[in-house]
């Protein structure tokens, strides 16, 4: 036995009518959550989801290009590891970051060994490890190894054994060979 509105054309074809609306303004709405998402996240956010996810990304920073696998994306941080290097790069000099291909390597939430580029800095500083450091407008591109890690600047020593003084504002990304050496 059926009720009289199961039977009625009218009442089902309005049923069916108000279901697709519904599923339409529910796709719309996950597409509006997506893009507010998408608005309001920082560079740090999407570099952080691309190393998440495993991506195979490009990083453009003071005329140079890196292409590899983030290592590490926490805060002004982002360290991307090519087949050769490994650079450490301020995330505010950043021309550009490209996704080119998902999920290349394995996700991860990266290493957590340091929180900052500062940090990462001073990190190189106590190791004592041999470094390019490259500034923002390619206005240095210096070879040595920290001696002093500051609030402000770095003191480098370069390989003729001059010292250096630079500011850390206009580091846009210090660089290590793979086997740790500059």
């Amino acid at each position: 036995m059926s009720t009289w509105w199961s039977e009625h054309p009218d009442l089902g074809s309005t049923a069916r009518r108000g279901r697709r609306e519904l599923e339409e303004e529910a796709v719309d709405a996950e597409r509006d959550a997506e893009l507010l998402r998408k608005r309001r996240r920082t560079l740090t956010d999407v570099c952080f989801e691309w190393m998440s996810r495993g991506d195979l990304v490009t990083i453009s920073t003071a005329g140079h290009e890196f292409e590899g696998r983030l290592v590490l994306v926490i805060n002004d941080l982002a360290v991307i590891a090519t087949r050769t290097l490994e650079a450490a790069v301020n995330i505010g000099m950043i021309r550009f970051v490209r996704s080119d291909r998902t999920a290349v390597f394995e996700g991860t939430t990266g290493k957590r060994t340091v929180s900052s580029f500062r940090a990462e800095l001073g990190r190189y500083e106590v190791e004592a490890l041999p470094a390019r450091f490259i500034g923002d407008t390619e206005s240095f591109d210096l070879k040595g190894v920290i001696e002093a890690s500051s609030d402000d600047h770095v003191l480098v020593r370069d390989v003729h054994r001059t010292q250096w003084a630079v500011a850390r504002s206009k580091i846009a990304c210090v660089i290590t060979d793979a086997d740790g050496r500059g």
